[in-house]
């Protein structure tokens, strides 16, 4: 029996890029096209914010690589607000279509399925009174007609490191971005999943581009702070490889298979997906990821502008008797001089 979707429409309005976007209908795997800066990467920070019901440390580390939002060098133990952090709480603007700067508060973002407010995220940013009456920043979220959360910014931006827990009704979400997964992050993965049957998937993917590779696993690099690094063993060498001495395709492949095994039950967001592989392996690649998202119910995002992309999503789509893809091409939808907002067109049918 097919699983229902996280999410079989989308609608952002006010966040980043997007005045307002609408997407009718959604796949289990959906690849995303369209020109630079038309809002690719903002559709899936909007459904990483989604996933995490607007929580604060899933927010600015976002800000954070994009140069938006810089930590203290020190974390203070007390709320006392410094010059250089109050800037910082200010910079949230950035995440707010038009980035105007914030005097009172600015119209809401709005993140959710088209028609289902009970399933909408919303996010508020204003200035609140605390009890001393001293005045603070703080982000306003609220899921549907879940009471209101408030997080006030300066304990985030001046706390990092000791951030309460983050909400229970999560969604699962795994964000691999174009510059690939951090060390400690394929670690982390990698745990999740070692010694379970998941590791055969893995193993699968790998094998996409070297067909001979015998086992896989993360280990120690002696001398170093690094951390563990992924090693190899193939017929080809009588010692195991450091991966990532195979080709920068391997790595990507090993970052996106173990994102997508760690995403069951969830959304896994993958962009630039066909970053570092030849075009020859990735219709493989999308039919292992149509496969393992139907099989752990995982509801797929993928960005791309190479054509070589889309036509191997498009082979590997038609061999898939039960695939579930969807394109979504984003373009700019002008309506004066002066302001744009972002349009999409998806066409279920354009295998046709």
């Amino acid at each position: 029996m097919t699983q229902a979707l996280v999410l079989a429409s989308l609608e952002i309005q006010r966040f980043r890029a997007f005045r307002h976007l609408q997407i009718e209908r959604l796949g289990r795997v959906n690849l995303v096209t369209g020109k630079n800066n038309v809002g690719k990467s903002c559709l899936l920070e909007a459904l990483w914010v989604y996933a995490h019901r607007g929580s604060p440390p899933r927010i600015l580390p976002l800000m954070e690589a994009r140069d938006e939002i810089q930590y203290p060098s020190r974390y203070h133990n007390t709320l006392n607000i410094s010059d250089d952090t109050e800037q910082q709480i200010l910079n949230i603007k950035h995440i707010f279509y038009g980035r105007n700067d914030i005097h009172n508060s600015l119209p809401p973002i709005k993140i959710g399925p088209i028609n289902k407010p009970n399933d909408s995220l919303t996010i508020n940013v204003g200035w609140f009174n605390r009890s001393d009456k001293d005045q603070v920043l703080a982000l306003v979220t609220q899921l549907g007609s879940q009471e209101q959360e408030f997080h006030p910014l300066a304990r985030y931006i001046e706390r990092r490191g000791l951030w309460p827990p983050e909400k229970k009704d999560m969604i699962p979400c795994v964000f691999v971005t174009a510059n690939g997964l951090e060390p400690h992050q394929i670690t982390s993965l990698w745990d999740a999943i070692a010694l379970t049957d998941l590791e055969k998937e893995v193993l699968t993917a790998l094998r996409i581009i070297t067909p001979q590779v015998e086992r896989v696993t993360l280990v120690s690099e002696q001398g170093t702070r690094r951390g563990r690094i992924p090693i190899i063993r193939t017929p080809k060498f009588n010692i195991p490889v450091p991966l990532r001495s195979m080709g920068e395709g391997m790595n990507r492949i090993l970052e996106i298979t173990l994102a997508l095994v760690n995403a069951q039950n969830g959304i896994l967001l993958i962009d630039e997906v066909d970053s570092g592989l030849h075009y020859k392996v990735q219709p493989d690649l999308w039919r292992l990821i149509f496969g393992i998202a139907r099989r752990l119910n995982i509801q797929v995002f993928a960005t791309t502008h190479s054509w070589d992309c889309i036509e191997a999503f498009q082979k590997a789509l038609q061999q898939d008797p039960q695939g579930d893809g969807m394109l979504i091409s984003l373009r700019t939808k002008k309506r004066s001089l002066a302001t744009w907002s972002p349009s999409c067109s998806t066409n279920p049918s354009w295998l046709s």
